[in-house]
């Protein structure tokens, strides 16, 4: 029974650790959005801590990257996606920084990736479906 806790415990240290290592951008947890609506992205330029906030209209086509704000690549294939805030924040970070691959590796854009992490898995559970 110890070793049980000792291993939650030490998972919930390092997921809050992690949270609190981003640079000035927030996970703003599952957070819905509406297609058509404007909502401010938010995301950090590289390792520098350069906070960059633009009013993207969600799911609008934004320099050559469409369906901004919709989890998961490109505008889908036909199964339910979220719409949320961290993916939008990531979308707009990939597009403006050039994202080499767009996971949680990219040197510009990971963090974003790991904020949006919990909306691309359970955002449509949560209805965020645009």
């Amino acid at each position: 029974m110890i070793k049980k806790i000792t291993i939650f415990l030490s998972a919930f240290m390092l997921i809050c650790v992690t949270s609190l290592a981003t640079a000035g951008e927030r996970n703003e947890g599952i957070t819905c959005i509406n297609k058509g609506s404007t909502v401010k992205a938010v995301y950090d330029k590289g390792s520098n801590g350069t906070l960059i906030q633009k009013n993207i209209k969600v799911g609008n086509s934004y320099k050559g990257g469409s369906c901004m704000g919709r989890c998961g690549g490109g505008c889908g294939w036909g199964a339910p996606s979220a719409w949320a805030k961290d993916c939008l924040d990531h979308d707009i970070c990939i597009v403006d920084q050039n994202g080499q691959n767009g996971l949680a590796t990219d040197k510009n854009c990971g963090d974003e990736f790991r904020h949006a992490a919990d909306d691309y898995t359970f955002g449509v559970l949560r209805g965020c479906r645009g």
